[in-house]
């Protein structure tokens, strides 16, 4: 066979006119021609895997599907087929693995314009992905159950269900918009009161001496970053387009998804000590607890987004506060930050921050755990929340 690209092209069309003819031998021997003369183009790959498929040869299609998406990392339908040819094998982790990262690559795509066959393999693919998540966070419930008594952490099963998509998203509140893992039957609510809190005072009598600790911080104008990080051209970056990468909104973190930052816990040792000593602090390894400086520039507004998870509130301890220095707004309620006033709200509701002044505001951040949740629910949350992401991993690499 001659390698020139009209006579590969010819030779492709061919091949893929067997398949469609149902001629199976046929076409994987022409797609074998076009690989060995030197073909590099995934398509070859797929074509033979699905010729290879439908004669029943499920280990070579396999190999050939691998192949298929090592040569092009995001071809949607070999990571599908990948799904199925592991599922039909028995192959549990590899399939779920496939379907996952299909479903990662399609994440945001109008159904509408998603082909009939693909959308009915995502659709299948989910399934099965939901089916062996659910397994394995129940798994990991089924120990706290023997702990505290399965009643005690129902909603967490209701929650566990939902987030692996084997059970619809039914919000109790149309504002209530959790972006990775929603509890059910807890109260929709916006602000929280001090006095749900026994740990308020002593806090906030310690004002003063985390004031110091960040102005000192400042004057070093070290680790202070942009919190909007995100990579150019993605629809993240679109979104936040006016803050992406900018110093109009900048933190210093003391701890990031669970992992204290030595340097900066050094330089702050009496606010760590302070949160620290907080007995509801969140506490999630990968996700918290999260403790940051956050300096917000004149004339800034933080638009309008939505936090992962309903189970933790965010809290503000005002530091900074300029005079005409606006709002926290919080689903459909404002309130004005005080200076060494806690300020408790649920950020899944959507919600904005604005500093009109003319002057800087800061505030330190942090998470604690949603009053409602008891600590056998605590104790599951966090189980559910690690075990979801090292499942992940383990798929991913499967």
């Amino acid at each position: 066979m001659q390698k020139d690209a009209g006579s590969q092209s010819a030779h492709r069309d061919a091949a893929f006119d067997c398949l469609r003819q149902r001629d199976f031998p046929k076409s994987e021997a022409l797609f074998k021609e076009l690989i060995a003369a030197g073909s590099v183009d995934p398509q070859d790959r797929f074509g033979l895997s699905m010729a290879l498929y439908e004669q029943g040869r499920l280990e070579d299609c396999r190999e050939s599907l691998a192949e298929a998406c090592r040569l092009e990392p995001n071809f949607v339908h070999a990571w599908l087929y990948r799904g199925v040819v592991n599922e039909r094998m028995g192959l549990r982790s590899p399939a779920a693995g496939a379907y996952l990262r299909a479903d990662r690559l399609m994440s945001g795509t109008p159904p509408a314009s998603i082909p009939p066959d693909v959308r009915n393999l995502l659709t299948h693919g989910a399934r099965f992905l939901g089916g062996e998540i659910f397994g394995a966070l129940s798994a990991e419930l089924a120990s706290v159950a023997r702990k505290h008594g399965e009643a005690s952490i129902a909603r967490l099963y209701h929650a566990a269900e939902m987030f692996a998509g084997i059970k619809p998203l039914r919000y109790e509140h149309p504002r209530w918009r959790p972006g990775l893992f929603y509890v059910p039957g807890m109260t929709p609510r916006q602000f929280f009161e001090r006095e749900q809190f026994s740990w308020i005072d002593s806090v906030e009598r310690h004002t003063d001496v985390i004031r110091e600790e960040l102005r000192a911080a400042l004057s070093e104008n070290k680790g202070f970053k942009p919190y909007v990080q995100y990579a150019e051209g993605s629809e993240e970056a679109r979104i936040w387009n006016t803050l992406n990468g900018s110093t109009d909104w900048s933190t210093l973190h003391l701890a990031r998804h669970g992992k204290f930052e030595a340097e900066a816990c050094a330089r702050c040792p009496k606010t760590l000590e302070t949160l620290t000593a907080i007995p509801d602090l969140h506490d999630v390894p990968g996700y918290g607890p999260e403790i940051m400086f956050s300096v917000l520039q004149p004339k800034t507004l933080i638009p309008a987004h939505r936090g992962s998870v309903n189970g933790r509130l965010v809290v503000h301890l005002p530091l900074v506060v300029p005079p005409n220095c606006g709002y926290l707004r919080v689903g459909d309620e404002k309130r004005s930050w005080e200076e060494g006033k806690l300020m408790m709200f649920d950020d899944t509701f959507d919600h904005e921050a604005w500093n009109g002044s003319e002057q800087t505001r800061v505030v330190l951040i942090f998470d604690v755990w949603n009053p409602e949740l008891s600590i056998a629910e605590r104790e599951a949350f966090r189980v559910v929340l690690f075990r979801a992401a090292e499942f992940e991993k383990e798929l991913l690499n499967s």
